[in-house]
């Protein structure tokens, strides 16, 4: 299942520098992947606040769609 860019959602899964693995991130409101760099996002394991710079996850989320085309 490829991730959608053009659909609202307010998680994804990145990696967690405190749980040391990828989980899922939690975010108060829609991601807009065009407009800003970086949101805050909460951790659903470990429940801690990270900045996630979101080109980084955008790239990780392209090369996964490239191989789910």
């Amino acid at each position: 299942m490829a991730f959608n860019f053009d659909k609202d959602t307010d998680w994804i899964f990145t990696f967690c520098k405190k749980c040391w693995d990828f989980k899922k991130f939690v975010f108060k409101k829609p991601i807009n992947f065009e407009v800003k760099t970086a949101y805050n996002g909460i951790c659903v394991n470990c429940k801690n606040e990270q900045r996630i710079n979101l080109k980084e996850a955008r790239d990780y989320y392209d090369h996964l769609n490239d191989h789910n085309n």
